[in-house]
């Protein structure tokens, strides 16, 4: 009897905690990492470049764009169309932020490339509609479908580049296995994650101490229930191998967030048109800013080559 007791114990603490952790990270709120406390972020750490966006929307050159996607969601980016543009970049940011997150990105597309911006908010984030952060997984199915409201947005001619951070990063890596549209031709992952059960596994021993056995399967196998998808599924390696579009992956080797040996099991498992750039000192998605010019020196040689 008693040994039944401590069974039937376990397995409600298991279930529970499978709770709490979808609770704290699938289900977290968001909305303080909204846009407002990114503009307090950036105001303080790179007020030029917020003012810089600041005058561009002044000056109506940023559209407040908005598609719905088939669960209904109505889902926001900002559209920053550029002069005789040569492309355009879909910027997809990370776990708990939103499209001022990748300001610095859009500036480097926008005034070095000629590219046009599109700087989303995935579903759950800022100002787009959503109950739970996808992990990149149920949020690539958006990301395809705003590749094509962009390239009817702007020029149909010019060629997509899908560029990432952190979560971002594997989303966009994901969009690649679930295959593109034609317009679709090079793809940036910067500092993302092989999976969100890996990330979760990562975060759990780091903050929590725990192992990943059993809780973090119990809480994959709720969220499969709940939600339609297991933290195993949202992965960006499944079938990379098979992908035949350039990837560019930039990963720092002080990352202690996302660990750079993610970044090295995503480059040996695509394994042809991909090439990594490991960031001596680099932390997390901070490589365009700690290293502002080597930074656009690799981004723009992979696009040299990959777009030619």
């Amino acid at each position: 009897m008693i040994f039944a007791i401590i069974g039937v114990a376990i397995v409600i603490f298991i279930v529970a905690f499978a709770f709490f952790l979808l609770r704290i990270s699938i289900y977290k709120d968001t909305v303080g990492r909204s846009e407002e406390n990114f503009r307090k972020i950036f105001g303080t750490e790179q007020p030029e470049t917020l003012s810089w966006f600041d005058v561009l929307r002044s000056d109506g050159k940023v559209d407040d764009h908005y598609i719905t996607n088939p669960k209904g969601e109505r889902l926001h980016a900002y559209l920053i169309p550029c002069q005789e543009a040569k492309g355009t970049v879909i910027l997809v940011h990370g776990y708990t932020g939103c499209s001022i997150q990748t300001l610095p990105h859009a500036r480097l597309y926008l005034e070095k490339f000629h590219f046009n911006v599109a700087m989303l908010d995935l579903a759950h984030h800022a100002s787009s509609d959503g109950h739970v952060t996808g992990m990149g997984w149920p949020d690539r199915l958006d990301v395809l479908q705003w590749a094509s409201e962009v390239n009817r947005y702007f020029d149909a001619s010019l060629p997509v580049v899908l560029h990432g951070l952190s979560m971002g990063g594997a989303c966009v890596v994901m969009c690649a296995e679930e295959g593109l549209p034609a317009c679709v031709k090079a793809v940036v992952d910067d500092s993302g994650f092989t999976s969100a059960f890996a990330e979760f596994s990562h975060e759990m021993k780091q903050k929590m101490h725990l192992p990943a056995f059993p809780l973090l399967h119990a809480a994959s196998l709720l969220c499969k229930i709940k939600e339609g998808w297991s933290f195993m599924e949202a992965s960006s390696i499944k079938t990379l191998e098979n992908v035949e579009i350039p990837l560019l992956i930039i990963h720092g080797d002080a990352d202690t967030r996302v660990p750079v040996s993610e970044g090295k099991r995503i480059l040996a498992t695509k394994k042809k048109n991909v090439e990594m750039w490991l960031v001596e000192g680099g932390t997390h998605i901070n490589a365009i800013t700690e290293q502002p010019e080597k930074y656009e020196q690799v981004v723009s040689d992979f696009l040299n080559k990959a777009l030619r």
